[in-house]
């Protein structure tokens, strides 16, 4: 009896609860008697949810025990009991958090307020909120400045990054990125595949973007392009916390292009032939009309393409030690025929309290990436051109191709039956240890490494489709290993001195070294299509050759900060790198840069300005340089040459003992403007940048040396200068949408950048 009155009682207790709501009203302000408008509150726990109207007032109905939780952009989240209470009024404290957000910089953090250059973030959000299989696709489209363009739409294929335009003409234009500490550099204009492309986007929690030179100088001979700070998950203390996460979608072509029907272009042949003659009449097309659709050869193709994602991570740890493994598998089906992409991804990271004065950590990551190419450019121009009357497959299944051996091949068979894909592995870590020697003064010692194992594997068999023959049968196998190495060792002092002097001073030292093999073989006159090993193929028709290089740089730099009464900023780096890639004389080169910042939201003419909520000056200057030119392109080297008499040493390269850094001055004038509690902020940049002593590879005339079997590669040369500028336009809205009939207020974000 006993326990059917227990559920007696449970059953009748909410219909009571409900029956005892009482209705509470108040207003919520700012503190300073100003109403919040749309300002949202919530019986915590539940669903009941109402907005505050234009006079900061609201009415809701909750039960006497109730607790209420109130919450406005740009203010601290509060809450409050309701003990019985009808009339509640709330004052809400602005909350500093958005400037006191940590940007990650060079070899260090700042506050956002304290910046002084133009510095631009990219948050978790936007990685959540995109579909994308790289971190340069989480970039396109949400940072003014950076244009981001696909070189390709094979699955995995590298992208063009432009950070405010070009600087060189022949040596590369692409940014480097900083992954936790790792310097890598993005793919090349030409490359297929984008080593960019083994960084799970599911890892990353923030993409910081240092776009002018007083931002970037601090990275020296490597920074005139800019410079990306990614900075990936890390464990938090508390219980294990076990995340999943995955995604299941499809890709098809927007828009294809109008192509002829095989009525139409029987009309347009019968033209060129009756009218024009320009081609021999053809009984195949005496009837138009007669005729079907014929092959649309983009329907061939490209079809919708499968993709998925899964992704899942542990976190957690203790006061001492926190830890963080994650693991992802990525499977994109390319659009266009053929094409595929498949990542495995695991990722590791540890930290530890070793001593009281003592932190070390180890940062882990192993990625494998396979892309494979079917349907390539040249195969889609191939179909574009194609007649409309070939079809695709004879009644019998096999391919058919044109009857005219000017037209092009039959493309959805050569995408089918030609191997071209490749394999990545990459190995990246990061070992630091961080020790407190006094108060404010911490020395750090950190250890890199970022390993790449490519391997590329091509052949194509003979074929027959229509007219259209081939009887070569030839493969080509290219394997290339990177290894790169970092030791840093940074002293950063950190300082507060009284109430308005803030002083932070950092010198540290690098050394670098990059190694890199390949090894390429490719054969032709195979018996079978069955067995395309590289040791399969004629002997007498083999080729293989190989190259080993390596190149180091040895920095030291430096970087001062200085605030006075949190409104003037003054930030001057330094850097000194000396290259292997110049002679001696021209190894070394200076790397300064200075900025100003003056934040007027902090002076006493505008701080009771209540709609203005930051206003911050920025001027800098800076100079960044680029020695991405041929190894040792300065000196002469000999090379081995196929001639009539065998393999001999000719001359590889033209000499160039003067060829030195190419140096990139910017000059930045910016304004970050915060206002109605930073609902609204506007960023605006103005920069002009000079890049002198360009790096170009200049032809020489054929007698002397440069045309021809053996001929030796032109010399790298520093002529001429380029000019860029621009204007950079950042605007990020809050805005508040309508209610919804369960009075949920809604709230989204917009950002738009243009240049």
């Amino acid at each position: 009896m006993r326990y059917v009155a227990m559920l007696v009682i449970g059953l009748l207790f909410p219909l009571w609860a409900y029956a005892q709501e009482i209705t509470v009203t108040g207003t919520v302000d700012d503190g300073q008697g100003e109403p919040l408008i749309g300002a949202r509150v919530q019986e915590s726990g539940t669903q009941n949810i109402v907005v505050t109207d234009y006079d900061g007032n609201f009415s809701i109905k909750v039960a006497p025990t109730a607790k209420l939780t109130i919450a406005y952009v740009g203010f601290k989240t509060a809450e409050v009991d309701v003990a019985g209470r009808t009339t509640i009024n709330v004052t809400l404290q602005e909350d500093a958090a958005l400037l006191d957000e940590v940007v990650v910089v060079g070899y260090g953090q700042m506050k956002r307020s304290d910046l002084t250059g133009a510095v631009v973030s990219v948050g978790e959000d936007a990685v959540k909120k995109s579909i994308a299989t790289s971190i340069d696709q989480v970039l396109q489209g949400r940072a003014a400045g950076v244009q981001i363009q696909a070189n390709s739409g094979t699955p995995g294929a590298s992208t063009s990054i432009r950070i405010r335009g070009i600087n060189s003409l022949n040596a590369t234009n692409q940014p480097i990125f900083v992954i936790d500490g790792v310097v890598i550099d993005s793919a090349t204009d030409s490359d297929s595949a984008n080593p960019l492309a083994s960084i799970n986007p599911s890892d990353i929690v923030s993409m910081d973007i240092l776009k002018d030179a007083s931002a970037t100088a601090i990275y020296g001979s490597r920074a005139s392009n800019g410079v990306i700070m990614v900075t990936t998950k890390r464990g938090q203390a508390g219980e294990a916390v076990v995340t999943y996460d995955m995604y299941l979608g499809w890709q098809e072509m927007p828009k294809q292009y109008e192509m002829l029907t095989l009525p139409e272009f029987a009309e347009h042949y019968n033209y060129l032939a009756n009218v024009k003659h320009l081609m021999d009449p053809s009984n195949a097309y005496l009837r138009p009309e007669l005729l079907g659709k014929g092959t649309n050869w983009q329907d061939e193709l490209f079809h919708k393409a499968f993709m998925m994602s899964h992704n899942v991570s542990i976190t957690g740890g203790n006061e001492k030690t926190t830890y963080a493994i994650s693991g992802g598998y990525l499977d994109q089906d390319g659009i266009a025929y053929g094409s595929s992409f498949q990542r495995v991804s695991l990722r590791s990271s540890l930290e530890t309290q070793i001593k009281s004065w003592l932190r070390g950590g180890v940062n882990f990551s192993f990625t494998e990436a396979k892309q494979k190419v079917g349907v390539d450019d040249s195969s889609i121009m191939s179909a574009l051109q194609q007649q409309p009357s070939v079809a695709p497959t004879s009644p019998d299944g096999s391919y058919d191709g044109p009857d005219d051996v000017w037209m092009p091949d039959n493309a959805l068979a050569l995408a089918e039956l030609i191997t071209n894909k490749n394999t990545r592995d990459n190995l990246r870590f990061n070992v630091f240890l961080d020790a407190t020697i006094i108060k404010g003064l911490t020395f750090r010692t950190e250890l890199s490494g970022d390993y790449n194992f490519n391997k590329y594997y091509y052949y194509k068999p003979d074929y027959k489709f229509g007219v259209r023959t081939s009887d070569i049968r030839e493969g080509n196998w290219t394997k290339t290993n990177t290894k790169y190495f970092s030791w840093r060792n940074v002293l950063t002092f950190n300082r507060e001195f009284g109430e308005k002097h803030n002083v932070n001073v950092m010198l540290g030292q690098e050394i670098s070294k990059n190694n890199w093999e390949t090894q390429y073989g490719a054969t032709s006159g195979y018996l079978t299509n069955s067995t395309p090993d590289l040791s399969a193929g004629d002997v007498s028709k083999s080729t293989s050759t190989g190259y080993r290089n390596n190149n180091s740089i040895a920095s030291f730099f430096g970087r001062a900060f200085y605030s006075f009464d949190d409104r003037y900023l003054l930030t001057a780096t330094i850097r000194r790198d000396g290259s292997s890639k110049f002679a001696e004389g021209k190894k070394w080169g200076w790397f300064p840069a200075v900025a100003l910042a003056w934040r007027v939201s902090q002076e006493d003419f505008l701080k009771d300005v209540r709609d203005i909520n930051n206003l911050k000056l920025r001027l800098g200057w800076g100079k960044t340089g680029n020695q991405n030119v041929r190894d040792w392109a300065y000196m002469a080297l000999l090379s081995s040459k196929s001639t009539p008499w065998g393999v001999g040493m000719l001359s590889g390269n033209t000499a160039n003992p003067d060829l030195t850094w190419e140096t990139t001055s910017s000059f930045n004038v910016g304004i970050d403007l915060g206002m109605f509690n930073n609902r609204v902020e506007l960023v605006a940049d103005v920069y002009y940048k000079k890049t002198d002593n360009l790096l170009l590879e200049v032809q020489l005339p054929g007698y002397l040396g440069s045309l021809g079997q053996g001929a030796a590669a032109n010399p790298w040369m520093n002529i001429g200068s380029l000019e860029n500028k621009g204007i950079e336009l950042t605007l990020n809205t809050t805005n508040i949408t309508n209610v919804t009939s369960s009075g949920l207020q809604t709230l989204y974000s917009r950002s738009t950048a243009t240049k």
